[in-house]
């Protein structure tokens, strides 16, 4: 079960990172975080229980001011277009590692091992890998400029979110 794809159309934001590699017991299955429109945040980590489904290990809530809520809105509304367009999953020819997986105000994308790539130095050094990619790459680029722009806006509050970490209030959540 994937509580982004649960939770999407009432999120004005989300991003959950798991293994892509599972096994049950898993005593670290990755951790996720809403954000709601009334500025409600609610993160948690989890592990597997012996099915392999994913079990609440510690959760937490945590409020954005308006501000801060309106500063993350009009950051998605100025890339409304972009979100549109992108894919649900996107694929930069990686097998395993970490899955990232991203709301934006109801719009849900699936990354594997998203990167920030620079499409030119990739072309120069990679050509094949840039002429299967590249649409993937400039997508993954897009998600990683928002996902930056929403997380400054979040520091304001002591919520520091990046790709794998979560910091809430200077307490390490994971």
């Amino acid at each position: 079960m994937n509580i982004l794809k649960t939770w999407k159309k009432k999120l004005l934001f989300g991003f959950y990172i798991f293994p892509a590699m599972q096994s049950p017991e898993m005593e670290d299955a990755g951790f996720s975080l809403r954000l709601f429109p009334n500025g409600t945040v609610i993160y948690q980590t989890y592990r597997l229980n012996s099915k392999g489904e994913p079990v609440i290990k510690e959760s937490g809530r945590v409020t954005l001011g308006e501000n801060t809520v309106s500063r993350i809105a009009r950051t998605i509304a100025g890339y409304a277009k972009e979100i549109d367009a992108l894919p649900e999953y996107t694929n930069n020819g990686s097998c395993d590692g970490n899955i990232y997986d991203f709301v934006f105000c109801g719009k849900y994308v699936s990354t594997l091992n998203i990167q920030r790539t620079d499409p030119s130095k990739v072309m120069q050094d990679n050509p094949a890998y840039y002429e299967k990619y590249r649409f993937d790459m400039a997508d993954e680029n897009t998600i990683l400029d928002i996902f930056a722009r929403i997380t400054d806006a979040m520091k304001q509050e002591y919520t520091e979110l990046y790709l794998h970490h979560l910091a809430v209030n200077g307490e390490m959540i994971y």
